[in-house]
């Protein structure tokens, strides 16, 4: 994504160094672990429809800034993500798709926080969370700022990787 992409995302809602930092983390964990790369497309601002997913994976953090990193998808493409990263086809995945969803949530958010602490703070991530489902949309009852990447993978598929961080004041 061009820098100039970056920066039709308001400011006011989502520093451009952290949405940058987000979107190439994700590139780098799909291009080292899913062996596939991703295209992202415009990040879509705010609190708007979340995509329709049956699988999100979530991570918080903590540090300078304290926030979530969301992964959202289909079953059928978290199952296509988890048999590339096991090297098997789709359809003989049995069970092990919530654990690979939550390792590359796990995966962007730590890259996520290692890139942001280079700059000398310190920061942490929680445990990965994945639910699986249909039916269901997540909210958070804090006041936060949002901003949602779609990437495109190689067949087409789509996922989304959300940054959501509480209001930070001063």
């Amino acid at each position: 994504m061009s820098s100039a992409a970056i920066s039709e995302v308001p400011m006011s809602q989502i520093p451009s160094d952290m949405l940058s930092v987000l979107i190439d983390s994700t590139r780098e964990v799909f291009e080292t672990m899913v062996f596939q790369p991703v295209a992202s497309e415009t990040p879509i601002d705010g609190d708007v429809e979340r995509p329709k997913a049956h699988v999100i994976g979530t991570v918080s953090f903590t540090g300078e800034r304290c926030g979530v990193v969301a992964f959202y998808s289909t079953n059928e493409t978290a199952q296509s993500i988890t048999g590339a990263m096991l090297g098997i086809p789709a359809a003989d995945v049995n069970g092990e798709m919530p654990d690979a969803i939550g390792e590359i949530t796990n995966m962007i958010a730590g890259t996520f926080r290692t890139r942001m602490a280079a700059s000398g703070a310190r920061w942490a991530i929680s445990v990965p969370t994945v639910t699986i489902g249909s039916d269901f949309y997540t909210t958070y009852v804090s006041d936060v700022r949002r901003v949602l990447c779609p990437f495109t993978m190689a067949a087409g598929d789509k996922i989304f990787v959300e940054l959501i961080l509480t209001r930070h004041e001063g």
